[in-house]
């Protein structure tokens, strides 16, 4: 039987990869050009999408939203490095991409957080869920691989859960990326149910892979909160 070494070393012979910015061999992402990109955390309101410091609502939006707060690592544009890594990590199943994620969120997560004037009393991070059978056909939910990195980084400075389980999809859905604001609303419309007895953690990060619109991790908020959540920020890799 292989060992992991060898494993690594036939896939790296057999299937290369190269850095998306410099063409180099041997990282998606190397350190130089991810170091360069010089920009960790991006902060608009979650409604009107007004940059600010902190990704809070405006004073204007803030009964619009059940987000206490929204804050990305990095700005997603078609043409970006993070674009492509999404799109491979997402639907070519190139799961060792998630390396990069990790280096991203060492380098800059406790920024984000101070940023986002978040109360960090015993945070609990929940990825936004998958519905059982898209799952099943992705074979993972990368927003839960996200956020279990997000968890371990938090847990290195203080307390912080992980709850994957109460936060469902009960019912199948579109991708929203292929679908109108208009319509991306009426897509989740009672898509998510809080499936516990128990009342969620007040503090809550909720993470997804890109924020466009909102609608998403607006929805979930919103469950989160009729469940007894008391603040919810969502935070993503990318901001589109």
């Amino acid at each position: 039987m292989l060992t992991g070494r060898v494993a690594q070393y036939l896939k790296d012979y057999l299937f290369p990869i190269f850095c998306l910015d410099c063409k180099q061999e041997g990282q998606w992402w190397c350190e130089n050009c991810l170091v360069k990109n010089g920009k960790f955390g991006v902060f608009y309101c979650p409604v009107c999408h007004l940059a600010n410091t902190n990704g809070h609502p405006c004073f204007q939006c803030r009964a619009a939203t059940p987000l206490n707060g929204v804050a990305a690592f990095l700005d997603y544009n078609e043409q970006s490095a993070v674009a492509e890594l999404i799109k491979q990590f997402k639907y070519q199943f190139a799961y060792d991409i998630n390396n990069v994620w990790q280096k991203i969120i060492n380098l800059s997560l406790d920024k984000i957080i101070l940023q986002m004037e978040m109360n960090s009393t015993l945070p609990t991070v929940i990825p936004v869920p998958l519905h059982k059978k898209r799952q099943r056909e992705r074979g993972f939910n990368q927003a839960e691989m996200i956020a279990r990195l997000i968890h371990a980084r938090l847990s290195m400075y203080y307390l912080a859960y992980f709850d994957n389980c109460n936060l469902q999809r009960k019912k199948p859905t579109q991708q929203q990326a292929k679908l109108k604001r208009s319509d991306r609303i009426k897509n989740l419309q009672g898509a998510f149910i809080w499936n516990s007895s128990l009342p969620p953690c007040k503090n809550i990060i909720l993470v997804d892979d890109v924020y466009t619109s909102g609608v998403t991790l607006s929805e979930c908020a919103l469950i989160l909160k009729q469940a007894g959540a008391q603040k919810v920020f969502g935070l993503t890799l990318a901001r589109d």
